[in-house]
């Protein structure tokens, strides 16, 4: 089977690589048994299926009542909006089979890449121009991990500053191919956090999007302790295959299998990692930044850490402590954001 297959008919898609059928914008996840009767009708389109046919399909062959396939085929015809008297998908040949009576066109989505391209959220602006310094810093930092020297930068300014404006403006300025961009945001946590918990949260939302089924399968392969974090995007087969990879689970698992994992994006493309808000960052999500600024495997792969630095949490003191140490092995950048009213009142240092 083609994984990367899109099979279209009518108003409706179905992705090989996600398991998604797509009805316009609208996703359905399809239960497994309904996804694999639904695909191997796509695939033999305008032929007659036998119930023996599709029991070894979708049953794998396994002795089942009748009953189940008509339950799958009404299942099915549902979802499809589909009327069992008047059909347009779904036929009923008495006694013989079913047929697919759609016209069905298959495509190749040609994109087996982590699918964590970032789209821009901002149009080109006054804003520009503006904070010509602060991106220029930025983009020396993009085109230092570009030929891979990684980079750490550490982006510092109170609430108000346009921490988050400025990259925006950035990440759209940027004309890289295959650019991947991780974005996440932490949050305050009156007590015990998550390990991990903002990278977590952002690549689960990522893992959702409708090509997400390849950033699934990658964190399978490199980091399954990562994976079983995020179990509801699984189904209880897929769980079931994964339990035995993570029997022994722990933080420093997880940390070692996160610096492989986001290294190995950066292979054949660009990855761009930000954490947002990292005044709030717990104690791991900061521990792998050092590890992944520490390391000396080639990657093309540059750290952005967005702060307040007058916030009082042990978050900032972490990220101090780390800066002053990445500063003085020459691996990281600093850029403290200003009110832009009291911009003319700053000299800032040429870009080199």
């Amino acid at each position: 089977m083609d994984q990367n297959s899109i099979y279209e008919f009518e108003t409706f898609r179905l992705e090989v690589t996600t398991h998604l059928l797509w009805e316009g914008e609208t996703h359905v996840n399809l239960p497994p048994k309904i996804y694999r009767l639904l695909l191997y009708f796509l695939q033999h389109a305008g032929q007659l299926i036998s119930r023996e046919e599709l029991f070894e399909a979708v049953w794998d062959g396994r002795l089942v009542d009748d009953s189940a396939l008509r339950l799958a085929v009404n299942s099915l015809r549902n979802i499809l909006h589909d009327d069992r008297k008047t059909p347009r998908f779904v036929a009923t040949v008495s006694r013989r089979g079913y047929r697919f009576l759609a016209d069905v066109t298959v495509k190749r989505s040609g994109d087996d890449r982590i699918p964590l391209y970032y789209q821009p959220k901002i149009e080109p602006s006054s804003a520009w121009f503006e904070r010509p310094s602060e991106l220029a810093l930025l983009q020396k930092a993009f085109l230092q991990a570009a030929d891979g020297e990684r980079c750490v930068v550490f982006l510092s300014g109170e609430r108000g500053t346009g921490k988050t404006t400025l990259l925006d403006m950035f990440l759209s300025g940027i004309k890289y191919p295959d650019l991947a961009v991780l974005r996440s945001r932490c949050v305050q946590m009156h007590g015990s956090t998550e390990p991990f918990l903002p990278l977590l949260e952002a690549l689960e939302r990522r893992c959702r999007e409708p090509s997400g089924r390849t950033l699934i399968e990658r964190l399978d392969q490199i980091a399954p302790t990562w994976l079983f974090q995020m179990s509801n995007l699984l189904s209880a087969d897929e769980l079931a295959d994964l339990i035995p990879k993570v029997s022994q689970n722990s933080t420093r698992r997880m940390l070692r299998e996160a610096a492989e994992f986001f290294e190995n994006l950066s292979t054949g493309s660009f990855f761009i990692l930000i954490v947002d808000n990292a005044h709030w960052i717990d104690e791991a999500t900061l521990d792998l930044i050092a590890l992944l600024a520490f390391r000396r495997s080639e990657a093309r792969l540059l750290i952005i850490v967005s702060y307040r630095p007058c916030e009082n949490s042990a978050g900032v003191q972490r990220i101090e402590k780390l800066r002053e140490e990445l500063l003085h092995r020459g691996v990281c950048r600093e850029l403290s954001l200003q009110h832009l009213a009291q911009l003319d009142q700053v000299e800032f240092p040429e870009a080199e």
